[in-house]
């Protein structure tokens, strides 16, 4: 039997070329995002989402009333970088 080999870097670019490429199609979709849409536009849950990015300092949101607003150009931008970053 022959084992099936696997280029994880090559998986990662294209997993992050895809990202880019829905962020870009979604950013147009609303002026702005609540949380809810966040986690929707992204496919992260809000767990993920709340303890991996949204509560660093230099996440692009703004409390409005009791709720978070985020701009979603500004958000793709800082998910970009921050998947980048990501190991």
């Amino acid at each position: 039997m022959g084992l099936l080999q696997i280029n994880e870097g090559q998986i990662i670019d294209m997993a992050r070329e895809e990202i880019r490429e829905k962020l870009k199609n979604v950013e147009n979709d609303f002026v702005f995002w609540d949380i809810k849409t966040l986690c929707e536009k992204t496919c992260m849950s809000r767990s993920f989402v709340q303890s991996t990015f949204f509560w660093l300092p230099d996440f692009p949101k703004k409390k409005v009333g009791g709720k978070w607003l985020m701009s979603p150009k500004k958000v793709a931008a800082y998910l970009e970088n921050w998947l980048d970053k990501q190991p």
